[in-house]
């Protein structure tokens, strides 16, 4: 059976905030304790990268003590302005193989739902430091 996801957008007059069902709650708008749109989508694909190389790594059974994914979008000079690049800095720590861990880096791009839909409107580009 299909996994249901629901959220619930409540704004006023300029800002808002994002509800999920476990009572999360996240600030929505222009302020500094705000999350904008493109900072969300920003925010979505670096966890949905992260976690689906979790997954990978895992069975690779590669050793790491952490990850950073520093994320770049650039949009567009149009009417409706789409996101045209993202770059994405990986700073991979602790790591024992990083052949290994380029490898089920690699493969997180692949099967990360976010990066392919991404990938269907802006180039993609990530690039590896070790730590």
């Amino acid at each position: 059976m299909a996994k249901k996801i629901h959220t619930l957008a409540q704004f006023g007059m300029e800002d808002g905030k994002l509800i999920t069902d476990s009572g999360a709650t996240l600030g929505l708008g222009e302020q500094a304790h705000e999350f904008a749109p493109y900072e969300l989508l920003l925010g979505a694909l670096s966890y949905c990268l992260f976690s689906t190389f979790v997954s990978i790594a895992q069975k690779m059974q590669l050793e790491y003590t952490g990850v950073d994914l520093d994320v770049n979008g650039v949009k567009r000079d149009e009417k409706v302005a789409t996101l045209e690049t993202c770059d994405i800095t990986v700073t991979a720590k602790g790591v024992t193989d990083q052949g290994k861990f380029n490898k089920a880096f690699e493969n997180a791009t692949r099967y990360c739902t976010m990066f392919q839909t991404l990938s269907k409107v802006a180039t993609m580009r990530w690039t590896t430091t070790f730590a």
